[in-house]
């Protein structure tokens, strides 16, 4: 489903191109809150542009390649500050929240969509 928003939404020219996701042996991903990390790790192969050391993302991606907050944004935005990343990207509507607690050094980046998503992180 993420392959299908990715060329319908974000304008990805994915069609001809053979996908594989490959994740750590013994993790099965059970929840939405991975969506937008294998949609920009997607994105990343695709434009031949690294995601840039240090940033994370969480969120869920819809059908309109809008991205929707997930079950315990704060904890988990927590934790990656403690694992020592310093960007995380999440939905736009998580933003405001999540700005309000003391991440450290950590910045918060909203995003409304996928296309967002795109230009902040692959674009320079």
């Amino acid at each position: 489903m993420i392959i299908s928003v990715l060329v319908k939404q974000a304008g990805l020219k994915l069609q001809e191109n053979a996908i594989f996701l490959n994740v750590v042996s013994g993790v099965t991903l059970s929840e939405t809150a991975g969506d937008l990390g294998v949609a920009a790790a997607i994105c990343s192969s695709f434009l031949e542009f690294p995601i840039p050391s240090g940033i994370a993302f969480i969120g869920e991606v819809g059908l309109g390649g809008e991205l929707r907050t997930v079950p315990r944004m704060e904890k988990r935005v927590n934790t990656l500050a403690k694992l020592g990343y310093r960007t995380c990207i999440v939905p736009k509507s998580a933003e405001k929240v999540l700005e309000a607690s003391d991440f450290g050094d950590m910045m918060i980046i909203g995003c409304r969509n996928l296309k967002e998503v795109i230009n902040k992180v692959f674009v320079t």
